[in-house]
């Protein structure tokens, strides 16, 4: 973690996002994926400093790395201020006194709170002329129950 933070190493920010993985429970190529993998370390090492940094990444990688780790005091902090930035696109403030902020508007769209629950950043997507008219992927179960015609189809009515 001896690179300044515009410059990391391809090796720097990959430790960093095998940290992040076993943090968020997604898997290292999913958060590569998001393109937010240099920021999201940049904020890191801006608020909490290259060293807290490079101490989480070491206690979070390298041998015996799939094994449980029990992170206390500031470890335990700054990787629950990790897990935040990663699932909402903004540092909780938790580190470095800052404060919280969001780090973009494509950090808000590429959190990861949206790909938990399966649905896009709202105000990210548009959804497209005539949506509204369209039944919603896997609802069309739900529209029936209830109905007469959801009875006959083997629907059960919810009570």
């Amino acid at each position: 973690m001896t690179a300044a933070h515009g410059d990391a190493g391809e090796d720097e920010v990959g430790a960093f996002v095998d940290a992040s993985a076993r943090l968020t429970g997604f898997r290292a190529e999913e958060l590569r994926s998001l393109g937010m993998a240099q920021a999201y370390r940049a904020v890191v090492l801006a608020q909490a400093g290259p060293l807290r940094c490079a101490r989480l990444v070491d206690a979070l990688s390298g041998p015996g790395a799939a094994a449980p780790v029990a992170l206390d005091g500031e470890l335990l902090e700054l990787g629950r201020d990790v897990t935040h930035l990663w699932y909402t696109g903004s540092w909780p403030g938790g580190q470095g006194g800052g404060g919280s902020f969001v780090v973009s508007s494509a950090s808000y769209a590429a959190g990861l709170v949206w790909r938990a629950v399966g649905v896009p950043a709202p105000g990210n997507q548009l959804a497209g002329y005539g949506s509204w008219a369209s039944v919603p992927d896997g609802t069309e179960e739900a529209r029936w129950a209830g109905t007469s015609a959801g009875a006959s189809a083997g629907v059960e009515e919810a009570r």
